[in-house]
Formats: structure tokens, sequence, C-alpha cells
């Protein structure tokens, strides 16, 4: 099963959208926001994920690649990826509004 360049699979003569990296860690960050303690912390967790992935994504177009292992081969990291997992992290991140010192929204 080869995924087109429209980024189907066939699979029984329908096609499908290819579960995507960046869906995955983004259901799996919603599934794990509910857990934190209070929207403080779930800002602070974003926050660093953010970090984390802007971090990461500048090393990845830094070495061409070559930073993130490919785990298959027939489907290598790619900068969308990244996009896709930074915009979904802001976008969750502007949901929860601003919070004052207090921690409280504001």
């Amino acid at each position: 099963m080869h995924p087109t360049p429209e980024g189907f699979s066939r699979a029984g003569g329908a096609a499908r959208r290819a579960p995507d990296r960046a869906d995955r860690f983004l259901r799996r960050l919603d599934a794990h926001l509910p857990t934190l303690a209070d929207d403080a912390k779930r800002l602070n967790f974003l926050d660093g994920q953010l970090d984390g992935w802007e971090r990461r994504y500048a090393r990845f177009i830094s070495t061409e690649g070559a930073s993130e292992p490919a785990i298959d081969s027939v489907d290598p990291p790619q900068a969308a990826d990244f996009l896709l997992a930074i915009t979904g992290l802001a976008a969750r991140r502007m949901a929860f509004g601003r919070l004052d010192t207090r921690g409280e929204h504001g």
C-alpha cells in the first residue's frame, strides 16, 4: 500500500486518508490535557511543547532532515509534520486565552 500524492492510501479499492503523524500527536495531546490539574498547568505544558517543537523544527531544517530518525523509510518525517504539530499546539494554546499574573483567565 503506497500513499498517492494527495495523501490517500488505497485499501480494498477504496480511497482513505493515511494516518498522519501530526494528527496522532495531537490526539494524544488532547487526551493528556484534561489530566492536568488546571488551566495554568495546561498552558505551561502547551508552552513547553511549543518551545520543544519549534526547536526540533529549526534543527530539522538546519540539518535538512537528518536530525529526525526515519522510522519508516518510505514515509520519513517532513517539514509539514512539524508545522502541523506547531499550528495545532498554538491553536490549543490560544483557546485557553491569556492568564493574568495570578494564573487566572484575563
